[in-house]
């Protein structure tokens, strides 16, 4: 039969994987964040350059950091509902990934670094 019908146990990568995400993607979007305020970024985040005329950046920006810890919460919490077994370990892998990627966007957004203008 395929890879996924392989049903041994892999408890280890069932526990590790998601607790190495809960560490690594924070850590990783931390450090995405530093990377991004060494630029000349005086004022407010990219993001609120529309919103600055009614006074909203605070939320346009709590907005765009909830969206974000919600859906790569919601991720990680999916980790969890995998089963254990050994044939699902490349769906584990690649849902930390996606789960790691959605939060280290987070900087990205705020600084607004693919734009153009």
């Amino acid at each position: 039969m395929g890879r996924l019908a392989d049903r041994h146990r892999d408890l280890a990568g069932w526990l590790v994987t998601p607790l190495f995400t809960l560490v690594a993607a924070p850590v990783l979007a931390c450090f995405v964040g530093v990377l991004g305020s060494l630029g000349d970024h005086n004022g407010p985040p990219a993001l609120c350059k529309e919103d600055m005329a009614e006074n909203m950046c605070e939320e346009t920006s709590l907005g765009v950091v909830g969206v974000h810890v919600v859906i790569s919460g919601a991720m990680w919490l999916l980790l969890w509902a995998i089963p254990w077994w050994r044939g699902l370990r490349t769906v584990r892998v690649l849902l930390a990934v996606a789960a790691t990627v959605v939060l280290v966007l987070l900087p990205v957004r705020m600084f607004n670094w693919f734009s153009h203008t």
